[in-house]
């Protein structure tokens, strides 16, 4: 049997150092330690599902906040069912507070739809940050109780692109500034450490004016270009989102963009690239909950393998169920 220590050394090889199972078991086998990958896969399945209760307790808690951000990126997973080896499947990343700590979950689905929210966001009440994917669109109108705000970030990027093939286009050109002028407002409050209610004042008597030129510009230019140019495109895109753009002025809590949870998103990334795909649905669904735990970690400014190594061992010597009681408040900070 494998010890507390080592689960956690492996597990935080992958899942916070990107080094694939294949590769960890080449490295040992040359230090003389014979342990195949398919072994660290399978361990690593079965360690998930002792955990998986702690995972579950994050999701329900971390429905109970008042602002979620929301964005997805592409997965491999083999041998799900009904579906080619070469599919697409879809790593999802929730970005939200618990207890006023920050905390992000993955999660694993065969597809790009949003549906699977719709149990979790059953009793939301607050605010969901996404990009302009439709499916949240359809997911999300209909909540009464749900504000669906948009990302700035998202919008000033068509208009970047245009400015990468047309360095010139005054119009592209003037957008951009101006949408960074929102970035700046929101960089000068952070260092003046303003609090909520200073906040929303400042947003509405400096970022509102900027909002405005931008509603005039966009109202004025849409009409003047064609739908399926790149100023129309990008044109068409601001004024879908414009409604959930606005959201921002009235919720000094609310970030400009998605930046944060596509931040989050970029770990996942960077393993991906290492080991590929997943093997199996199970081992996906286990890389999700191994991602959160990590990610969690970083968050709270804990070293994820010792966060991973007192969890498993406080679990050894006393089984329970785990909860967000076990999130890493407790565990070791990391050392400068």
């Amino acid at each position: 049997m494998l010890s507390s220590s080592f689960l956690a050394y492996t597990l935080t090889q992958k899942f916070a150092d990107a080094l694939p199972f294949y590769r960890q078991a080449g490295i040992l086998q040359r230090s003389g330690v014979d342990i195949s990958r398919t072994t660290l896969s399978n361990t690593a399945i079965q360690v998930y599902e002792k955990l998986s209760p702690l995972i579950e307790d994050i999701r329900k808690e971390l429905f109970e906040s008042k602002y979620l951000q929301i964005d997805e990126t592409v997965l491999q997973v083999l041998n799900e069912p009904k579906k080619s080896n070469t599919a697409k499947s879809y790593m999802w990343v929730i970005r939200g507070f618990i207890r006023e700590k920050p905390v992000v979950l993955y999660h694993y689905e065969p597809s790009r739809s949003a549906k699977f929210l719709e149990e979790w966001i059953s009793n939301f009440e607050g605010i969901i940050q996404t990009d302009g994917f439709e499916s949240y669109d359809s997911l999300l109108k209909v909540k009464s109780k749900i504000l669906h705000a948009g990302c700035w970030n998202h919008a000033r990027r068509r208009f970047f692109e245009i400015l990468k093939i047309d360095p010139k286009n005054a119009q592209a050109e003037w957008i951009v500034k101006e949408i960074g002028k929102l970035y700046t407002i929101e960089s000068k409050a952070r260092e003046e450490n303003l609090n909520s209610e200073e906040h929303l004042k400042r947003r509405q008597s400096e970022s509102k004016p900027v909002v405005d030129e931008i509603r005039s510009w966009m109202n004025k230019r849409i009409i003047e270009v064609a739908p399926k140019s790149s100023m129309g495109k990008a044109l068409g895109y601001l004024a879908g989102q414009w409604e959930k753009l606005l959201i921002f002025l009235d919720h000094p809590e609310l970030q400009l963009d998605t930046n944060l949870v596509e931040n989050d998103i970029r770990p996942f990334v960077i393993g991906r690239k290492n080991w590929l795909f997943s093997g199996c649905p199970e081992g996906a669904t286990a890389s999700a909950g191994f991602y959160s735990l990590v990610q969690i970690a970083k968050l709270a400014g804990v070293d994820p393998y010792a966060y991973l190594r007192d969890l498993f061992k406080s679990w050894e010597s006393e089984p329970r169920s785990l909860s967000c009681q076990d999130l890493p408040q407790l565990a070791i900070p990391v050392l400068d």
